[in-house]
């Protein structure tokens, strides 16, 4: 027998505000295993028969990033449903269509999302809601108005291949990386805006008044960002409109905007458009087809199953421990590691500082610590902040923030999900090296 459990507030996301997110335990592991990228628990669910194979399969390739794949699987998933005893299947129509329509929002699909999410919805009603207490919900399934977004467009087409780099200038705001795109309206209004570079964030953000400003009408109440027990909060959906960054224009881009934020953030739904990147401490490059990256490791992706909650790992090694590490340039922070207990540590080495994010300063209590760490198959002795709050994800959540592109490069390419930390080279020193004599003289005088 499989048993359907809720657990609100299981687990907290580091993304904005650290709002949190809610975990659903449906029996079969799958979610959860969706949620955390355990590609071994995917894999090996995968090779089971029937549906169930076809369900690991799918989120097998979500966490992989290979959303054709994943498409294709969780389709499989629902023919061998609707071929099989429904008392073996219990509630797998349920994920199939959860992974479909979460599929589709990466994507950029809105339509396509709110579709598949009436059929979660209708299955969620007849086999999961049953099985709750009689006050709760999964506000993600329940709350969006999904009959307004049933014929929206499909949001930020992916971008034509580059014949050469484009930079992006990023001037440092507030220790965040921002810089400067235009927004084009429908109507031919055009404003040039600041944005702050967010890949800890789904999707990009645009305050109210810039919408109000450009004429772009928002459609209130598309996805649940906080589903805090009595705090439930939604963001609307601002009318398509074009971005462009020096010279490229992102077609269609429709962003969320929540009330009350007055920030606009490119996230990780522009960046899948743009194709391959590299953020540095000066500027977001947007790369050319054939501008060669040493990356050969695959990003990890943790997700919820229906979109909303979506981010972007690097595949890190701590110690005899392989992890994942959050790539939030959100965050103003270099390498820090949360979840620590204050006891690992003498009180004398407790700090307290504030971090940056792009849901406001946070006031933390940290340890420094140096410890090696492999990354892109190179042991390296980093510096990091053993940060003693809460973890998102895992019991040692790592994450990477706008502070890391003092030394090193980001690169991300989300159509392929590949990404990798790129150290760069020590630059030389302005001043002339000393010549042996002098050198010599230096020591004498010591």
């Amino acid at each position: 027998m499989r048993y359907w459990v809720w657990a609100a507030g299981a687990l907290l996301a580091p993304c904005v505000a650290h709002a949190q997110v809610s975990v659903f335990s449906d029996g079969y592991g799958y979610s959860r295993a969706v949620m955390t990228a355990e590609l071994g628990t995917l894999q090996k669910m995968s090779k089971a028969p029937g549906a169930a194979g076809k369900l690991g399969g799918a989120g097998y390739y979500r966490v992989r990033g290979e959303l054709e794949n994943a498409n294709r699987a969780a389709r499989a998933c629902l023919e061998a449903v609707a071929a099989s005893p429904p008392e073996t299947v219990k509630g797998m129509a349920f994920l199939c269509e959860a992974t479909l329509a979460g599929n589709a929002l990466i994507e950029g699909d809105i339509a396509g999302w709110a579709r598949h999410m009436q059929q979660v919805r209708s299955a969620y009603a007849q086999t999961i809601k049953p099985m709750l207490k009689s006050e709760a919900e999964i506000a993600d399934i329940a709350r969006p108005r999904l009959e307004r977004f049933v014929d929206w467009p499909r949001s930020a087409w992916p971008v034509a291949p580059r014949g050469a780099d484009v930079d992006v200038p990023i001037q440092p705001s507030n220790e965040l990386a921002s810089l400067t795109a235009t927004v084009k309206g429908g109507d031919g209004q055009a404003q040039s805006l600041t944005f702050l570079l967010d890949t800890g964030a789904a999707r990009s953000h645009l305050s109210r008044s810039a919408a109000k400003a450009l004429g772009l009408a928002v459609t209130e109440d598309f996805v649940v960002v906080d589903d805090a027990p009595g705090k439930v909060r939604m963001a609307g959906l601002v009318a398509p409109a074009d971005l462009v960054l020096n010279g490229v224009t992102v077609r269609e881009v429709s962003f969320n905007s929540e009330e009350g934020r007055e920030v606009n953030l490119i996230g990780l739904d522009v960046l899948r458009a743009l194709g391959r990147v590299r953020i540095s401490r000066q500027s977001l490059t947007l790369l050319a087809a054939q501008t060669p990256v040493d990356c050969k490791r695959r990003m990890a992706t943790t997700s919820s199953l229906w979109g909303p909650f979506f981010q972007q790992r690097y595949p890190i090694r701590s110690g005899e421990k392989n992890q994942l590490m959050l790539v939030d340039t959100g965050f103003n922070g270099a390498f820090q590691m949360r979840g620590a207990p204050r006891s690992a540590v003498p009180a004398a080495s407790i700090r307290r500082k504030n971090v940056i994010t792009t849901g406001g300063a946070e006031d933390i209590e940290y340890a420094e610590a140096s410890t090696p760490v492999m990354i892109n198959d190179k042991v390296l002795n980093i510096p990091v902040d053993v940060a003693f709050q809460a973890p998102d994800l895992f019991a040692s959540s790592w994450r990477i923030g706008y502070g890391v592109t003092a030394r090193y490069d980001l690169y991300m390419d989300m159509q392929s999900t590949y990404g990798c930390l790129i150290e760069r080279p020590v630059e030389p020193s302005l001043l002339p090296a000393p010549t042996p004599r002098a050198a010599a003289a230096g020591q004498a005088r010591s």
